[in-house]
C-alpha cells in the first residue's frame, strides 16, 4: 500500500480519538448497511487502520477481519475494548494473505486511493470474495468537494509550504468515479458507483480540529510549533472552513464515490 498516509507513536490513538468519531464511523455505518452486513457474514475490512468497520461489523454479528499494512494502527486496532477478540492482519491490498473465496464481502474506507496498485487490489478482492459477495468501497471526491481536506490543504499549505499539505491533497487523490468504476469492471466486478455526501459533524469545533492536526502524518512538524503558532494554525484551519464553522460546532459535507461491486 502506498506509504504517502502512514502514523507512526500516539498519532494512530489520536486518529482514533478524534477522526473515527465524526468522520469515519458514520461512514462505516452507512457502508455496513450498504453491504447489508447480518449475522455470521465473513468480512474483510481492508486498509482498516484502527478497526472502525470491523468493529462495528462485528456489533452486527458479523465475523470481520481487519487488514491494514501499517503496525501502529493495527496496534491501536488490537487495543481497542471492542476490537480484542477480533482478527487484524498485517498485509499490503496488492498481495492478500488470505484464502480464495473466504468473504462474503469487502469493505474499504478512504484507502484504494492510496494503493499503489489498485488492479492488483481489486484482483486480490475478487479472489477472495466467494461468488456472490460483495465489495464497497468509498473514495473522496474533489478537494472542492471536501471542506475538511480543503481546509487543512490550505492552511498547512500556508505555515509549511505546499509539500506538506500532500498528504491530505491524497486523500483526494482518485476522485474520478469513470476511472474507478472502470477499474472494478476491468477486475471482473459487476459494479455501481454514486456520489454520496454525508453531512458531519463535530460539536466543539477548536478541539476537533486540534486532534485533527495531532492525527495526520504532519503531526510531528506540527508538535514542533510553539504553543501560539499552533493556536494560531488551528484557527487558520477553522477560518478555511468558512460557513462550515459557526463559531463553536462545524457542520461540513463529505463526498465520495461509493462503489457496491459484486463478484459473479
Amino acid at each position: 500500500m502506498n506509504t504517502g498516509w502512514q502514523l507512526s507513536g500516539g498519532a494512530a490513538e489520536r486518529y482514533e480519538a478524534y477522526l473515527v468519531p465524526v468522520i469515519f464511523a458514520p461512514w462505516a455505518q452507512d457502508l455496513l448497511d450498504r453491504a447489508g452486513v447480518g449475522r455470521g457474514d465473513r468480512g474483510l475490512d481492508l486498509a482498516c487502520g484502527t478497526g472502525i468497520v470491523a468493529r462495528l461489523a462485528a456489533a452486527r454479528g458479523g465475523e470481520p477481519t481487519g487488514l491494514d499494512v501499517n503496525e501502529g494502527m493495527l496496534a491501536a486496532a488490537r487495543a481497542h475494548p471492542q476490537g480484542q477478540g477480533l482478527r487484524f492482519v498485517v498485509g499490503d491490498a496488492g498481495g492478500l494473505p488470505l484464502e480464495d473465496a473466504a468473504f462474503d464481502h469487502v469493505i474499504c474506507q478512504q484507502g484504494f486511493q492510496f494503493f499503489p496498485d489498485r488492479d492488483a487490489a481489486l484482483r486480490e478482492c475478487h479472489r477472495v470474495l466467494r461468488p456472490g459477495g460483495r465489495a464497497i468501497f468509498c473514495t473522496a471526491r474533489g478537494l472542492d468537494e471536501n471542506p475538511l481536506m480543503q481546509a487543512q490543504v490550505t492552511a498547512l499549505s500556508a505555515q509549511f509550504g505546499p509539500e506538506a499539505a500532500g498528504p491530505i491533497r491524497a486523500v483526494c487523490g482518485f476522485p474520478d468515479a469513470e476511472a474507478t468504476g472502470a477499474a472494478f469492471e476491468n477486475a471482473g466486478f459487476e459494479t455501481d458507483i454514486e456520489t454520496v455526501v454525508l453531512m458531519l459533524e463535530a460539536p466543539d469545533g477548536p478541539a476537533f480540529v486540534e486532534g485533527l492536526l495531532k492525527s495526520t502524518p504532519v503531526a510531528e512538524r506540527i508538535a514542533a510549533l510553539n504553543p501560539p503558532a499552533r493556536t494560531a494554525l488551528r484557527d487558520a484551519v477553522l477560518d478555511a472552513f468558512g460557513a462550515c464553522y459557526d463559531g463553536r460546532s462545524l457542520r461540513f459535507p463529505h463526498s465520495a464515490n461509493v462503489v457496491s461491486a459484486a463478484r459473479p
